[in-house]
Parts: structure tokens; sequence; C-alpha cells
């Protein structure tokens, strides 16, 4: 890897450290309205999607939470960024991004990530954070 690039992945992670400190202080905190509409994508009512498997993975543009869904039921999710945006596929209780539009495709390259998985899918071009959002306790 070329030094430009080790210091663009080092910047990122910094990044997404620093944000998942914030959000774990200060917890997003969505509205029902927010995961009826993600029931409702997903064809399930609400209760059965609280109830699911207990965790929440939220999308968050910018400053606000545009997505919140539950890692059970397998879907592909679209949702528009700062450059063109991205699509999140979950299957089998993980999820990662597939279909970005944005020059490094550094976001992609995370991986699948699931419930247990503390660092943040981000894309800085985008402007587009994926994390856990609530977990059973």
């Amino acid at each position: 890897m070329k030094k430009k690039e080790i210091v663009i992945l080092a910047v990122i992670a910094a990044v997404s450290f620093i944000a998942l400190i914030l959000l774990n202080n200060n917890k997003v905190k969505t509205g029902t309205a927010t995961k009826e509409a993600a029931a409702s994508a997903t064809g399930e009512d609400i209760e059965s999607f609280v109830s699911g498997s207990g965790v929440t993975v939220a999308v968050q543009h910018r400053d606000q939470v545009v997505l919140v869904f539950d890692p059970a039921v397998d879907a592909v999710y679209t949702i528009d960024g700062d450059v063109g945006g991205l699509q999140v596929e979950v299957k089998d209780d993980k999820w990662h991004v597939i279909n970005e539009k944005c020059p490094n495709h550094v976001c992609a390259g995370m991986g699948w990530m699931g419930p247990s998985d503390v660092i943040p899918i981000t894309c800085l071009p985008n402007n587009i954070m994926i994390f856990v959002e609530d977990q059973p306790e």
C-alpha cells in the first residue's frame, strides 16, 4: 500500500472510532415512525420488527437516522448519500455495503458486519454510517 492510502485509512479509522464514542455517549433516538417505516418496508408488522432478533441497526446520513432495520430480516436497502448513495445487503443476521457510488470503495471493503461488531461501516464521501443501534441485554 502507498503511504497516502495508509494515511487515508488511518483517518477513516480515527473518524469511525470517534463517531462510535460519540454515539455511545449520545444514543441516537429514533421515533416509532422510523421503526414503523422500516417494518412496513420489509412487510412485517411493528411488533415482529421490534421483537425479531432484538438487535436494531441504524443507517445515519449526516446527522439524521434515515433507516433502522432488523438484521434477522434478509433485504437490500438503498440509501441516498452526498455522492450518489449505496445499498446495504442484509443476510443471515449480517450486513455489508454493495453498489456504492464513491471514489475509493472503502465502505464495501469493510466486508460483512454483525451484531457483535463495534466499528461502524462508514462511507465518508456519502456521509453515511451504519451501526448497531440497540442490542438485547
